[in-house]
C-alpha cells in the first residue's frame, strides 16, 4: 500500500490513532487526556472495535495550535520590548 501524505487526504478522510499522534506530538496518554477534556474532537467508530479521527478535524485542531503559538510568540515579544524598555528608563 503506498504512503500518502497528511496533506494529499481529503477531509472526509478518517486516520488511525498513530496517524493522529504522529501529526500532533502526542503520546498515547496525552491524546486521550485532550479528547476527554474537549481540546481534541472525540474519535469516530470506524468498525465494531476500532476509532479513527478525520482528517478535517485533526487539520482543524492543528490550525489552533498554530494560530496559539502565533499570538503566544507575540505576547512573548511584547512582553520582552516591555521589559527592555523598563530597563532603559531604570523602572527594573
Amino acid at each position: 500500500m503506498p504512503i500518502i501524505p497528511f496533506d494529499s487526504l481529503p477531509d472526509s478522510a478518517v486516520i488511525r490513532e498513530p496517524i493522529v499522534r504522529a501529526v500532533t506530538g502526542y503520546t498515547h496518554t496525552t491524546l486521550w487526556s485532550h479528547v476527554k477534556s474537549g481540546k481534541l474532537p472525540k474519535p469516530v467508530q470506524i468498525g465494531p472495535r476500532s476509532v479513527g479521527w478525520r482528517v478535517g478535524d485533526i487539520r482543524a485542531v492543528l490550525a489552533s495550535f498554530t494560530v496559539k503559538k502565533d499570538i503566544d510568540a507575540n505576547a512573548s515579544k511584547a512582553t520582552s520590548a516591555r521589559m527592555a524598555k523598563r530597563a532603559l528608563i531604570g523602572e527594573v
